[in-house]
């Protein structure tokens, strides 16, 4: 499937789809921002597929003085996330984050954050690339935290995890619809175990890695340069 299209034609019902189908978002978010123990009024902060802006604007409303810079392959979700941030001081980069070329562009940041992206980037080695290009533009004594989707351990915990997953959609959706989004899901997302998420990161050269919230399937990791 070509998931950035999928994206492209989701965008103006992103934020609608993220709540009925990504579980725990908004608590989720909410706790990623509360766990950014930073001081600074200038700080620099790189939001990682940022999407249409939801994690970035929160982060915005904490440091207000601080410049931004989103980074994604959707143009369409870009361009609703200029508009949300209109007021703040916020650049953004058109970019696949596998991309290593273009990565380059970007300076370096004090904080890098990162929500629901990561498990959408498909193979190990891919992922590598991914987090090697993003802490590449980290500073020494940088933050890293994101919130994202982990694979269970072992096929009992997969199941469970997918059990889980449909109940959430059967809050919004009908059981056809939720269905459906099971199956898209299979074939969108591509999560590892949290084990394997902390090791890409070591590999990455994050230090201090910590995890500092999970609920189900949904976890929050922050890190160091």
């Amino acid at each position: 499937m070509d998931i950035k299209k999928t994206f492209d034609d989701e965008a103006h019902e992103y934020e609608f789809t993220s709540r009925a189908v990504n579980i725990y978002f908004d608590e989720a978010l909410e706790t990623l921002v509360d766990n950014i123990k930073l001081k600074g009024n200038h700080l620099k902060i790189l939001d990682v597929c940022c999407g249409t802006g939801v994690l970035t604007e929160k982060v915005a409303r904490k440091f207000p003085n601080a410049s931004f810079t989103g980074i994604d392959f959707s143009s369409n979700m870009l361009a609703i996330a200029k508009e949300r941030m209109k007021k703040y001081n916020f650049d953004t980069l058109l970019c696949d984050i596998c991309d290593s070329e273009k990565m380059k562009n970007l300076k370096d940041f004090d904080l890098v954050i990162s929500s629901f992206g990561i498990h959408n980037v498909h193979g190990m080695e891919n992922k590598q690339i991914a987090l090697n290009n993003i802490l590449a533009h980290l500073k020494v004594g940088g933050l890293y935290i994101t919130c994202d989707l982990i694979k269970g351990n072992n096929e009992k915990e997969i199941e469970h995890f997918r059990n889980f997953q449909k109940e959430w959609l059967l809050k919004t959706y009908t059981l056809k619809e939720a269905e459906e989004w099971l199956n898209l899901l299979d074939e969108e997302d591509d999560p590892e175990t949290l084990t394997t998420n902390i090791d890409l990161l070591k590999t990455a050269e994050l230090k201090d890695i910590q995890l500092i919230w999970k609920k189900e399937f949904l976890t929050i990791l922050k890190g160091v340069k």
